[in-house]
């Protein structure tokens, strides 16, 4: 039996158990074809989020980003640039309620349908909220370089997508700083998600990137040459995510918004 004829095989025997699931052409069950590159913004400046848009725009992909306040750079409409939303839950300022978040952000941004909360802080009353608010999906399901992350339709009628890789996380786990240590080429969901601040600053530690943005009380008012001077000059994890677009586009692996994986 040969490796081709085996992997063809073993496919075809996966393929079954997915055959009602509307989402399992994304699956990637018999090679790496299909990844949802995302982005939480997580009140990066405006410098930050360019320099997201241009590395995934230079290799012909497609990003869905979400936002956490008013970015001008996030505001014109681009067919390979997705905007949902990126509530944070998680600090009660005592004035807005879950729902008034929701609502704020969904005004400055009228054409997302999507979310991922700060923290990936959800439950059911969040997912109803976002559902009145006129969002279809979530994406607040973190499965740590899992395989077979799936998505399904809620029993509100959100679809709930789970992602497997984020930056953060990689440098928190310790994980080095090669591409071949994230899981790309098992079968399931590949969304994959950075930060702004942590690619342009190129960190190589999570400490490093807490030792600038804690200067800051709001760090979307940060300046360029600011930041700039702190960027990291050893390898870091935007050079990991770079090379990681540029082995995506290289092997023909084909990307797309979240909201196209809807039906």
């Amino acid at each position: 039996m040969n490796g081709a004829g085996a992997e063809a095989r073993a496919a075809d025997s996966l393929q079954r158990y997915f055959d009602q699931d509307p989402y399992a052409r994304f699956y990637n069950l018999d090679r790496l074809t299909d990844v949802f590159l995302t982005c939480d913004v997580d009140w990066a400046p405006d410098f930050a989020i360019e320099a997201v848009l241009r590395a995934v725009e230079s290799h012909g992909q497609k990003l869905t980003i979400f936002a956490t306040h008013r970015s001008e750079v996030l505001l014109g409409k681009r067919s390979w640039l997705e905007v949902g939303l990126h509530p944070d839950f998680t600090r009660q300022d005592g004035t807005a309620r879950f729902e008034e978040r929701i609502a704020a952000l969904k005004a400055i941004y009228p054409d997302a349908v999507g979310m991922r909360s700060h923290r990936d802080f959800f439950g059911n009353n969040i997912g109803d909220m976002a559902k009145q608010n006129g969002l279809r999906y979530d994406a607040s399901s973190f499965l740590w370089n899992q395989p077979f992350c799936q998505a399904h339709v809620d029993y509100n009628g959100m679809t709930r997508f789970s992602y497997c890789w984020e930056d953060g996380i990689h440098l928190d786990m310790g994980f080095g700083l090669e591409v071949s240590r994230v899981t790309l080429h098992s079968p399931g969901l590949k969304i994959l998600n950075v930060h702004p601040i942590l690619i342009f600053l190129n960190s190589s530690t999570e400490a490093h990137r807490r030792s600038v943005t804690s200067r800051y009380r709001d760090l979307t008012s940060a300046r360029h040459a600011e930041i700039a001077v702190e960027v990291n000059k050893q390898r870091g994890i935007g050079d990991v995510w770079r090379e990681m677009l540029a082995y995506l586009a290289a092997n023909g692996v084909r990307t797309h918004l979240l909201r196209e994986a809807l039906y």
